[in-house]
């Protein structure tokens, strides 16, 4: 196989759904705060940039590491949060922009851009391939 491969990911639609919500809490929480006093303060300027730097986070550093052994998971706020070797990954189905893997009768669903997908679909069916071999 080839070298680590990095590819930008979101997790399944329901926990991406639940984790922008919250935060834009924090972003319309700040425009309400400044609505309400009627000028921008400084718990305007806190709370629109907790919102800023959250966003930034949450699109930066969900990132997957995929190495000749493994997948490494990057989260937003805790580093090498996942770590799955490629051994285990059972039944991997991709879609347009969609990945679902069963690991450990665990199923787990990631959504990437169409370019990673197809680059996934190549790395994992060289992983199974050499896995049977």
């Amino acid at each position: 196989m080839e070298e680590e491969k990095r590819y930008f990911y979101q997790p399944d639609l329901t926990s991406a759904t639940i984790q922008w919500c919250w935060m834009l809490l924090i972003g319309i929480a700040g425009v309400v705060v400044w609505l309400e006093i009627t000028h921008f303060n400084w718990i305007t300027a806190l709370l629109l940039a907790l919102f800023i730097i959250l966003a930034v986070l949450a699109i930066g550093r969900r990132t997957v590491l995929v190495t000749p052994t493994k997948m490494v998971f990057d989260r937003m706020l805790q580093n090498r949060f996942l770590v799955i070797p490629l051994k285990d990954i059972r039944q991997p189905r991709f879609t347009k922009h969609t990945m679902t893997i069963t690991v450990n009768g665990e199923v787990m669903t990631f959504s990437f851009s169409a370019r990673s997908i197809d680059s996934l679909k190549i790395t994992l069916g060289n992983a199974v391939k050499n896995e049977h071999e």
